[in-house]
Order: C-alpha cells, then structure tokens, then sequence
C-alpha cells in the first residue's frame, strides 16, 4: 500500500474478551424512558446464577436506582444530628462503596407511612456530571456527580406561596430530555413545568392539574413528540419546548394513589391507578391542524388497576402487576383492551407489589419478597424461564439494568448481580490507512487477518488511538473519537489527517 512517509503504522492483535459496550440506566424507568434496556442478559440462571457483584445494606427508602457513569444513585431515610433527612446517595457501581451522601429535604411521612422503613419514594435522574432529585417535598435539586455538592435547587413551596404537598408526598422523579427538567410541581395555574437543567431556571409553565406520584413520560405520538403527564384530571400532552397543550383526556383517577407512569405504544397512551379505579386507555392520532384522542377505553375493577408498578409494553401486549383479590401478573391486550392471562403466582409465591422491567426480549419481575423472575413476555401463557432469589427485606422499588448487570433493592437492602452474556474474544486484527488528499481525510480499514467478517456488533469494541514520536517515556497513546462503521467484512473510518510523524494503532476498549 502506498502511504505517506509521515504516517506510521502499529499493528496490533486483539484476543482479549470485555464487556460488550452496553446501556446507562440514567433515569427512571431507563435510557428510553419506557422501562426498557437495549441489552440482552444471560438466562441459564438455573445451571449458573447470577454472580452477587456485592451486596450492602442501605437507608430506608421506595426509591429505585439509576447507574451512570459506573456510579449507582438511589435515595434513603437517614438521622443526620438527630434530625430524619432524606438524602441522594452515590454508590461505586462495581464495589459498593459509598461515595457521598447529600441531604435534602425533612424525611417525614405522616399519611400512614410505613414506619421504620419509609422513605424518599422519587429516583435520581443522571446527565453527565450532574445529578437531579425531586424531593418528597418539592424542593429540586442539581447535584456534582463526583463529589455531591449543590450546584443549583429550587423549593417550589417557598418559591410560591399557597404551593401543596400531596398526600403521601411526592414520589415522581424529574424527567429530563435534551437541556430540559420535566414535572409537576403542584403550582397554582402553572403546576407543569419545564426547568433548564443548566441554572434551574423556569422555561416555562402552565395548566392547573394537581399533581399525582406518577413520573411523566416522553414519547412520539402521530408524529410528534411530546411530554404526557398523568394529573388528578387524567392525561395531557404538551409541546415539549413551549409546554403548549397538544391533547386532553379527561378522567379522574384515584385521590389516594396514581403512580404508575403513562405508558405509551402504537399511539397509545395507557393510564392505570388503584384503590377500585382501573385503566385507561386512548388513541391519539392526528387532525388536518392538530392532535386529538379517539378510541377511548375504561376497563373497571381490581384486575385492571396498578398500584405503584408501571407497566411494560412488548409487542401490542402490557405486562404489568395488578392488584385482583391477590396481586397478580397480568398480560393486557392494547387491542382487545382485556387481560390475556393473569396469575397469582409469579416464581416461587404471591408477587405482592412487585415490579417489572424489559431486559432484550425478557421480562425480569422483582417479587415484593425480593425474588428476581425471569419470563417470555408470552401473550399466550405466563412462561417462567429463571428464578434467583436476590435480596431480604420489602422490594417495591423498580430494579434497574445496565452493562449486563442487574441493580435491584428492597426498603433496606442493596444487590448487584452479574448476568451479563459471554462474550467472544476477537480476532486478531489489521489495521490498514490511505490519505484522501482532495479532502483532507484519513480513511482507516479494520479487518481480521483470518479473513473473517467483522459486523457491526464488532464495531462498538474496538478504539483507533494515536500517539506523538515516542519521547524519554516511549509512545503516549490517546483514544481517537472516532466510531468503526461495518463495510463489507471489514470495519471503516475516517479523520482528519493528523499531524505530522503521528503513530497510529488499534485496541480493544477496556471500559464498557
């Protein structure tokens, strides 16, 4: 091949097998903000379970778990000087080991709490080095991510006069898309707002809907996106940049308790609360000018009704815990608007106020006595596939899932477990460059020197590095943003022709 004198080449062979580069769980209910992780898991827990990567207590609390960054984020009840506080904690996610821990708010819960061990009920939301919690009493804070610090809050009863907390507190977590904080913070004539996630300030605010415990959602209905809130005068969706209202369905879920998040598919959008409501269900679709609702569905009584679980959508089919006589799994058909089984038995017993995640194209349910269920989300049949018995204590908290890893607590206790899928090592590979001079570009050509086809599922692995002329300490390597893309049976890229006498290898990333 000819190439510039100026260019040097390192050729370098790759055996060595990592993690496959995988998912963030930054917020609740996941990366796609509908209980889902891209990822698959390993499910021969019977002949190998899941590895206990580490295993600690932690302070009382209903709030689940976000991971980013290789920290995990959770909430808890602690006396600080005598006083109950609710505090933002930052685990390492590969140790355990705690690495702050930040108080916030009173931790006070008198509308018959759970005793000893309630606690904050809203999860961390994570974006780069920044962390954001919405205490149970409306105050939000922006947090440092290494280091906890309060880079910016707001305390919205303060703020504004009149503002109340609802009974039972505030349990839904901030949700962030793009530069923007999204939630409901009970406000007289504006309790939707959007918040700048740099500074806290408002971008805007409006409607009069009292707040429910359910975390709003993003999504794409008829072509367009939006934000869709769950209120005390049923679902809305609003002009993500603007908050101007795009659709209402008007209906009125329980006083009591409405936490689980809208889900939404198909353009539909599906609502569920306990104490004897049900679920709603609607279709949005789109007019000559604007969006409407059509379609609309109420299916009444204890089979239908969520309590605190959100749902999780696969295929036209929700699978989600409802409350029945005796708490029940239950499969519910978008389209025939029915449950296509339910049972009463999840793994080993009753799964009590479970809750329900989607791994890849598994079910994984966290049972109220902490045991982990692995299912085929099945509209024909509740199929069990695994059954790991993982934590003591109460689990109505949502487990979370990211880089092969499962991140699960109950009101006390704190596990990780490892399920992640084997992985092959790569073969050795070569590395090959030729300079596009018309565009000032180097194009880089990745192939296996035992001539078989590296795909796309490759790609993600492997790092182009680059180093000076080696100096007294030899060749100083630094990691090229550049990302392979699958060409032929060989991987591709380009960049900007560097400098002079510049060295040039490929290697296998060492970090998920």
């Amino acid at each position: 091949m000819n190439r510039p004198r100026w260019i040097n080449f390192w050729f370098f062979s790759l055996a060595l097998a990592v993690p496959t580069l995988a998912a963030d769980w930054p917020q609740y209910r996941g990366p796609n903000h509908d209980g889902s992780s891209p990822e698959n898991l390993r499910t021969n827990w019977a002949q190998s379970p899941p590895r206990v990567v580490w295993r600690k207590t932690v302070s009382p609390a209903w709030s689940s778990i976000t991971v980013s960054g290789g920290r995990a984020f959770t909430q808890g009840n602690r006396r600080i000087q005598g006083t109950a506080r609710e505090v933002c904690i930052a685990l390492d996610a590969n140790t355990g080991a705690e690495l702050w821990a930040t108080p916030l708010d009173q931790a006070f819960y008198p509308d018959a709490g759970t005793g000893s061990t309630d606690g904050p009920r809203s999860t961390p939301t994570v974006d780069g080095d920044r962390v954001y919690v919405f205490t149970s009493y409306l105050k939000l804070f922006c947090l440092n991510v290494a280091t906890g610090a309060v880079l910016w809050s707001r305390d919205f009863i303060a703020e504004f006069p009149g503002t109340e907390v609802i009974d039972w507190q505030n349990a839904a977590s901030p949700l962030l898309v793009g530069d923007l904080l999204y939630l409901n913070s009970n406000v007289s004539g504006r309790s939707l707002s959007a918040v700048r996630k740099s500074d806290g300030t408002t971008a805007w605010s409006g409607e009069s809907d009292t707040m429910t415990h359910a975390t709003p959602a993003f999504a794409n209905l008829a072509g367009t996106p939006q934000v869709v809130f769950l209120t005390s005068r049923g679902l809305l969706g609003v002009t993500p940049e603007s908050g101007d209202l795009l659709w209402r369905h008007v209906f009125e879920p329980s006083t009591t308790s409405t936490a689980a998040t809208p889900v939404i598919a198909n353009d539909h959008v599906y609502a569920s609360c306990a104490y004897g409501r049900g679920a709603w269900t609607a279709q949005i679709f789109r007019t000559n000018t604007a969006l409407a609702v059509r379609s609309t569905n109420y299916a009444s009584g204890s089979s239908y009704q969520n309590h605190w679980a959100t749902p999780v959508h696969h295929h036209g089919f929700l699978y989600s815990v409802v409350e029945r006589s005796f708490r029940s799994l239950a499969c519910f058909d978008l389209e025939g608007r029915t449950n296509r089984w339910i049972t009463s038995t999840v793994g080993s017993g009753n799964p009590g106020y479970a809750s329900l995640i989607k791994v890849g194209n598994h079910l994984l349910v966290l049972t109220e006595p902490g045991e982990l269920v692995l299912l085929e989300p099945n509209p024909a049949a509740y199929t069990e596939v695994a059954r790991f018995q993982a934590l003591n204590g109460t689990s109505w908290n949502h487990p979370a899932f990211s880089r092969g890893r499962i991140y699960a607590r109950s009101d006390t206790e704190m596990v990780v477990l490892d399920v992640a899928l084997p992985v092959q090592p790569l073969p050795s590979l070569h590395l090959t460059a030729s300079l596009m001079p018309d565009i000032g570009r180097l194009r880089m050509r990745v192939s296996a020197l035992d001539a078989s086809p590296l795909t796309a599922n490759e790609a993600p692995r492997i790092e182009l590095q680059l180093s000076p002329p080696p100096g007294p300490s030899g060749l100083n390597w630094q990691s090229a943003p550049v990302e392979f893309q699958a060409q032929g049976n060989a991987l591709e890229a380009e960049i900007p022709v560097p400098a002079a006498s510049t060295y040039l290898r490929i290697a296998e990333r060492t970090q998920p």
